[in-house]
């Protein structure tokens, strides 16, 4: 689970604390700082952070909070293939590139991960725009539901939400003009990997 945004400014607080004062705040400091009234709210934020690796305990301490040094932030980021694009409309033919792209940690998951560049508008209300780049893990099979990239007659990409009926398989859009794709065939389908996240550059 990666840090929510209220994590992550406590995680700050205690990080410039630190620095400013040479000692780490106490729970009670941090939950004046924060409004926090219960100790209890406190020490699960607190527990969250050591789960993820951000700081560690010292118990029976009164300000026993360490932050573990992180690598550099540029270092957390990690290269993964950026493999070409893919169709959120009419599948389209799946072109391979040897492009790469910086994917932030919490997005990098376990196993193999690779990126692809969306070409149309059919995922827009699941927020998946013509130009994002989506981050997709890599896997064979998907639950319902689950928005997939998925190949088709093995050379046509195509990202999706993926539904197993008993007669077909649907792959439906997430766009009321697109219609739902139907394959009757499950043998036509190879389902790439399921997206887990997404790149959206604002400068382009």
């Amino acid at each position: 689970m990666p840090v929510t945004a209220k994590q992550r400014r406590i995680f700050e607080f205690i990080r410039r604390y630190i620095d400013s004062n040479q000692e780490p705040p106490t729970i009670a400091e941090i939950g004046r700082q924060f409004q926090m009234r219960s100790s209890a709210s406190v020490h699960a934020v607190l527990l969250a952070l050591e789960r993820e690796g951000l700081i560690k305990r010292i118990p029976n301490v009164s300000r026993g909070i360490e932050i573990i040094e992180q690598q550099e932030s540029n270092e957390e980021d990690h290269e993964v293939p950026l493999l070409g694009t893919v169709a959120a409309g009419q599948p389209i033919e799946a072109i391979l590139t040897h492009d790469t792209v910086s994917v932030p940690k919490d997005l990098q998951g376990h196993g193999r991960i690779f990126a692809l560049r969306v070409r149309g508008e059919s995922m827009i209300d699941e927020n998946i725009q013509d130009g994002d780049i989506i981050i997709v893990a890599s896997q064979k099979t998907a639950e319902n539901g689950q928005v997939v990239v998925a190949l088709i007659d093995g050379n046509y990409a195509t990202v999706k939400k993926f539904y197993r009926e008993s007669e077909f398989i649907r792959l439906e859009a997430a766009n009321t003009q697109f219609k739902p794709i139907f394959i009757k065939t499950p043998e036509r389908i190879q389902i790439q990997g399921v997206v887990r996240g997404l790149i959206r550059k604002y400068e382009e």
